[in-house]
Parts: structure tokens; C-alpha cells; sequence
């Protein structure tokens, strides 16, 4: 298969550096999981969260959503999930994996204006009436098993960090920039859409962690979780969202102060490097566990970034070989993560009789040559799956 190549444009050296300054300061290593831990979890993990989307409220409520559109979240959030709460048993990775995978197949609902459903939301959330939104409608049945698992600070962020997300999604859906001069307006709207507060409190199930006697620290896991859940992602996907008409971090800043592009990725790397060491040189000598669950998820969003083929980072990768030594550095990284990370889609999706699978109430057919692409990169062969470019909550 032909690979594709970096858009022309693109200032492949400057983000190739900005990777390397971050993975340097960062001191990247994940050595969060065994390859076969990481196929065994995959396996239990996307197997639970497809098999949700069978049942009768899901399939009801989701019947107009392409069941390939769901097959592809299903896959991308599962390996999220299996990557970056490693620490969390399997039974909570299920629930959070399904939470974000409702958000995820319903973002296009969410980005179409919600004004005429949300009329009486209110109104029926507090009488306990049933919703008119499907987001909600999913959302209201499902939360309470998720919760089920939290204490109640790390569920009240939770359910904050629910709301604060469908209120980005309708701001976003007017695909507005911010005034010049609105220099708050940026930050909060991706404060908003990164669901930070939902990573936070999903890190630290129950079964593991006292919320009451750890307050101090999650308030603090609260208060920093935003820039590297947001950050770490929006530098990250700098390169497949480079050129696009569409209102995000980076966008927002040049237009409401003025900057250039090449200025915007400077100060995100530098935002980005500062937001990691931060949360980590906070908790350095506070409850290890907490320490070590936010190092995990971390070290994993890194691997799982590099991983999933819709940042198309392999792209850069490719161009990397003409930028010297900041090239040279980039494609060690890559391969490093693609080391311990890459797993191929035939270890832990299932592939179905006939290469078909009933999903809402549809046959999804499955071209085997689709379903697996490879490709040579650093003398491995990884695959590409169908719908590898689509969008995805949690940063974008």
C-alpha cells in the first residue's frame, strides 16, 4: 500500500521538533503493559463495549447512526481505554469505555444545534422525567452503573465534566473562533470539550482509592487533568488537523490574539511540556498510587497517539528521514512507541463468519483488504482500520 505524504504546507521540522522537545522533557518510556497484557485487555474490553450497542435502548435510540460509524468507535475507544487506565480493573475499564464511546458515536448529534431538544431539559432532569436528546438518553440510563464504581467527589467530576462537554459540542457547532481580544475564550472552550474532569474521576475507581481520605489530591487531579488530557492531544494531532476549517485550540489562539500558526505550535509545545511536568512534580512525594496512575495514563496517551493511525503521525514519520537530526529523533520515538504499543487489529477485534456482523439492526460487511492495510514501518508491518481518520471525544 502507497503511504500516504505530508501536505505540502505542512511545517513537518518545526512539529517534528516540537514532538521531540515534549517526549524529551517528558522522558518517554511506557512500560505500562505487556504485549500480551495489552491483547488480552483489548480483547475483553472492545468485546463488552460492541456487545452494549446490541442492546434494545442503544439499538434504538442509534438506529440512524451508521453501524460502520459505531464498529469504528467501538475499536478506537477500547484501545484508548486499554492504554491509558491500565491500572483500573477490567470491569471499570468496560464502563468508561462504553461512557466514552456513547459520547463518541453521538458527537454528530451533539454538533447539530440542540437548542429545540434541550428546551425543557432542566425542567425534566430535576422531575425526573425522560429526555428528548439521544445523548442523553444514553447517558441518563448508563451513568449510574459508571458511578456505581466512584466515590462521590470523583462522580460529581464526572457528571460535571458530562455537562461541560455537550456545552462544547454546542458552542463548537457555530464552528466560532472568539472575538479579538476574547483571550479567555480558547481556554475555556477546550476546558469545556476535553473531558478532563471525566479522565480524572475515572482514573481512581473505588474498589482502589478513598476519595474522601485522598480529597486534597484528586481536587488538585481536578485541577491540573485539563492540560494534559487537552494539550498532549491537541499537539499531537497538530499534523491531521493542519489546513482545516474548523474552530480548535491552535485556531482559536491565532485568531483572538493575533498570532501566527508557527507561534501557536511554539507556545503549545511549551504549555503542553509545562502541563505534564507539572501534575507529575505535584504529586511526586504525595500518595504514590495517585502518582503513579497519572504517570500511566500519560506515558499510555503518548504510546496510544502514536498507535492509532487517524493522527497519521506515520505521515510525518515518512518525512521525517529529510529533517537531520530532529528527524532522526521524531522516528526513534515513533518506533519506541510502535514498539511496545502497536497490537494488529486480527489479535483482538473478532472477524465474524462470513466477514459480516449484525450491528443495529444492520449487516455491516467487512472487505478483509480494508479491514487490514499494512504497511512497513521501522520493518514491522502495521494495518489500517476502515474509518481510521474519525473524529474522537477526549481531545479531538
Amino acid at each position: 500500500m502507497a503511504l500516504d505524504t505530508v501536505t505540502p504546507t505542512f511545517p513537518s521540522e518545526q512539529f517534528c521538533r516540537s514532538v521531540v522537545r515534549f517526549l524529551d522533557a517528558l522522558e518517554y518510556e511506557d512500560d505500562n503493559l505487556t504485549l500480551d497484557e495489552r491483547v488480552q485487555g483489548l480483547r475483553y474490553v472492545h468485546s463488552k463495549t460492541a456487545e452494549y450497542f446490541t442492546q434494545a435502548l442503544p439499538r434504538e435510540t442509534l438506529k440512524r447512526v451508521h453501524p460502520e460509524r459505531i464498529a469504528a468507535v467501538t475499536r478506537t475507544i477500547s484501545h484508548f481505554i486499554i492504554y491509558c487506565w491500565s491500572r483500573v480493573p477490567r470491569d471499570v475499564q468496560v464502563e468508561i469505555s462504553i461512557y466514552l464511546s456513547i459520547i463518541n458515536v453521538l458527537d454528530d448529534e451533539i454538533n447539530a444545534d440542540p437548542n429545540e431538544q434541550m428546551g425543557s431539559f432542566w425542567v425534566d432532569l430535576l422531575q425526573g422525567k425522560q429526555q428528548k436528546h439521544p445523548f442523553w438518553l444514553l447517558m441518563n440510563a448508563r451513568l449510574p452503573t459508571l458511578l456505581s464504581h466512584y466515590g462521590s467527589f470523583c462522580s460529581f467530576n464526572i457528571m460535571r465534566c458530562t455537562f461541560d462537554y455537550f456545552e462544547g459540542c454546542w458552542i463548537e457547532q457555530h464552528n466560532f473562533r472568539g472575538y479579538p481580544g476574547s483571550d479567555r475564550y480558547p481556554d475555556f472552550l477546550r476546558r469545556l470539550n476535553c473531558l478532563g474532569g471525566a479522565v480524572g474521576g475515572t482514573m481512581f475507581p473505588a474498589v482502589d482509592f478513598d476519595d474522601q481520605k485522598l480529597f486534597r489530591e484528586f481536587a488538585c487531579v481536578m485541577a491540573q487533568i485539563d492540560g494534559p488530557v487537552a494539550l498532549m492531544n491537541d499537539l499531537f494531532s497538530f499534523y491531521k488537523e493542519f489546513n482545516l476549517d474548523e474552530a480548535n485550540l491552535v485556531s482559536n489562539w491565532c485568531a483572538v490574539d493575533g498570532i501566527s500558526l508557527d507561534q501557536a505550535l511554539e507556545r503549545l509545545t511549551d504549555e503542553t511540556i509545562h502541563a505534564c511536568q507539572q501534575i507529575l512534580s505535584v504529586f511526586k512525594d504525595k500518595d504514590p498510587s495517585v502518582l503513579a496512575t497519572i504517570r500511566t495514563f500519560i506515558r499510555g496517551y503518548v504510546t496510544w497517539h502514536f498507535c492509532d493511525l487517524r493522527y497519521r503521525l506515520r505521515e510525518v514519520y515518512d518525512a521525517a528521514k529529510d529533517h537531520g537530526p530532529v528527524g532522526a529523533k521524531f522516528r526513534q520515538y515513533f518506533e519506541k512507541a510502535l514498539d511496545v504499543g502497536w497490537v494488529d487489529l486480527d489479535q483482538w477485534t473478532l472477524t465474524p463468519p462470513e466477514n459480516h456482523l449484525s450491528l443495529n439492526g444492520a449487516e455491516v460487511d467487512i472487505d478483509p483488504a480494508q479491514e487490514l492495510n499494512p504497511a512497513q514501518v521501522n520493518g514491522a508491518e502495521i494495518s489500517e482500520a476502515p474509518a481510521a481518520h474519525e473524529a474522537i471525544a477526549v481531545g479531538g
